[in-house]
């Protein structure tokens, strides 16, 4: 009878205490979701402080004012690299015997000055964290990397050809069928000026895939190679002997370098001829094709006055000349 009492008191109690566990596990549940709704609304409002502060350091960084002092420095950087490469020219022309120094000032003096604008522009007036220049110029980096490849090229082709110095400002230089004097050496290309006054710019990328020929390698001095023609019946001796004669008497004329006369022999239209190639060198690049001019008028001048040439071949005297 005990047994029984205690058995149905344990029922009831279970009985009782079922609803009291449900309500616990409900009680439960709902905390752990308004936990869960409490840790999702901070994260939320964590990320909109993190965009707003952002936002905020985004606009500290690019203000009017701070657009308005970066146009400012960048115009008076291109004034003042404009006037100080006319200054340089200016000097260059004034100086003769430092004419190419001067003029090879110009393309370093512009990188250094425009490296120094854009470091005021970023160091001193935008003045970003270091964390916010690695990211921009990271994104900045690969995106330019691969939108302007060609002009990356040209680029780091005008650095490299101002360090490597292949040819500097004021050489004169053969590039395929061009050949001039170099007026600039800039970053995206270099402008050579050709005997017809004329104005070529040839891409930095290309120079540094093209054979470049370099006549005075930096000096003010070239050396001009006259080539002159003549029929195989004259004295060729005394021939080179006027050659000699015209390369000392021409005003052009560089006289601390050694000067040479070869002479070939050649065949035109069945008929043998000699080749004369007279070397010297001139007293300044500019002068190269006055002096060419002025060597070939007086040997074939004076080969004519001594009859040297017959009257039925004098047309075949004909002076050609080459670098």
């Amino acid at each position: 009878m005990i047994s029984a009492e205690l058995f149905h008191a344990e029922t009831v109690r279970a009985n009782s205490a079922e609803p009291f566990l449900a309500d616990e596990w409900v009680m439960d549940e709902v905390a752990d979701q308004q936990q869960s709704t409490a840790e999702e609304d901070n994260q939320s409002g964590e990320e909109i402080a993190k965009e707003n502060s952002e936002i905020a350091k985004i606009r500290e960084l690019i203000s009017l004012s701070k657009v308005f002092y970066i146009i400012v420095i960048l115009v008076l950087t291109y004034f003042i690299n404009k006037y100080l490469t006319l200054i340089l020219d200016n000097l260059s022309e004034k100086a003769t015997n430092y004419r190419l120094f001067i003029k090879r000032l110009a393309p370093i003096s512009r990188i250094v000055i425009w490296s120094f604008a854009i470091y005021i522009v970023i160091a001193g007036v935008i003045a970003p964290p270091f964390e916010t220049i690695v990211a921009i110029g990271a994104s900045v980096g690969i995106a330019v990397g691969f939108a302007s490849q060609d002009i990356l090229k040209n680029i780091f082709g005008g650095i490299i050809i101002i360090l490597d110095r292949p040819f500097q400002v004021g050489d004169k230089i053969e590039v395929g069928q061009h050949y001039g004097e170099v007026l600039n050496i800039g970053l995206r290309s270099c402008r050579i000026v050709t005997p017809d006054d004329s104005v070529v710019s040839i891409p930095n990328a290309e120079l540094m895939n093209t054979a470049v020929s370099n006549s005075n390698s930096s000096a003010l001095d070239c050396q001009v190679v006259a080539e002159i023609y003549l029929p195989a019946a004259v004295d060729i001796q005394k021939v080179k002997q006027i050659a000699f004669k015209a390369v000392y008497a021409s005003s052009y004329t560089y006289l601390n370098k050694p000067v040479a006369v070869i002479v070939l022999n050649e065949m035109e239209n069945r008929h043998f001829l000699y080749k004369l190639r007279v070397k010297a060198y001139v007293v300044d690049i500019r002068f190269e094709f006055f002096y060419k001019s002025d060597l070939t008028e007086m040997i074939v001048d004076e080969c004519n006055k001594l009859g040297m040439v017959p009257a039925s071949t004098a047309d075949i005297a004909v002076a050609k000349t080459e670098d």
